[in-house]
């Protein structure tokens, strides 16, 4: 007959031992480690050298030497770091500064502009807000604050190709909402006032471009033809001047 074996796993690393064994642990809670620890380390395996740590195992501290005399030394391709056996299983995990010196992104890059550009229609549509489309990117929350930040998961996936798919597919969906599915969406628009012509305008197509000062959209050609001047900002321009001699009047 088999005796029942009771186990422990702790919830934060899901580390798992007999429960007799649980006083027996001496090496702290790898969660909790790496819960104080809010940066990468993006220098490729910072080596220091094992006299640097006195020939000891970096997290237990027991001796150590590259002759595996009285133990081996294993060094963490992360951290660049020695360690005994006990504590250096050997085990193999992507390391984010390999991937972010040896990696470009800049062509996905786009689409998280247009996302964030998009943004503003949602966040001030009823309709947007009630179907939740933001939520599509619950998982990379950091996608609707900024266009530069990537975890180490996001370049995973850049890698697998689930990424680029993925936020496509969202892009393509938010677009449609502003320009096809909502008229509240298709009302924030631009009209061309260089050209006036054309389809309704929108900060995220791909062939306007935007005033940096008043954030009115042209098309792009129209635009670097008239570059010296924006219609919009002329007109704001026109309009703080003829107020100001009444201001004037009146504070008189």
């Amino acid at each position: 007959m088999l005796s029942t074996i009771y186990t422990f796993s702790f919830k934060g690393c899901y580390y798992r031992c007999h429960s007799k064994c649980l006083n027996l642990i001496t090496k702290s809670c790898v969660r909790s480690k790496v819960s104080h620890q809010s940066e990468y380390e993006l220098t490729i395996c910072p080596e220091a050298g094992l006299d640097s740590q006195d020939y000891r195992c970096a997290e237990c501290r027991a001796p150590i030497s590259l002759r595996g005399v009285p133990s081996e030394a294993r060094q963490c391709d992360y951290t660049g770091q020695y360690y005994c056996s006990n504590c250096h299983w050997n085990d193999l995990a992507v390391v984010p500064a390999r991937v972010i010196h040896n990696w470009d992104f800049e062509p996905r890059k786009k689409l998280r502009q247009d996302i964030l550009l998009m943004k503003p229609y949602f966040i001030t549509c009823k309709e947007a807000m009630e179907a939740r489309l933001l939520l599509q990117l619950q998982d990379r929350q950091h996608f609707v604050e900024n266009d530069d930040m990537y975890s180490l998961q996001d370049l995973l996936d850049v890698s697998s190709g689930r990424l680029g798919a993925s936020l496509t597919d969202i892009h393509t969906m938010f677009a449609k909402h502003i320009k096809l599915d909502c008229e509240r969406c298709q009302a924030k628009g631009f009209v061309c006032e260089l050209c006036k012509e054309g389809d309704i305008l929108f900060p995220f197509d791909s062939h306007t471009s935007v005033c940096q000062d008043c954030a009115a959209v042209f098309h792009r050609d129209c635009y670097y033809d008239n570059s010296t001047s924006c219609p919009r900002c002329m007109r704001m321009s026109l309009r703080k001047q003829a107020q100001e001699p009444e201001d004037a009047t009146w504070q008189q």
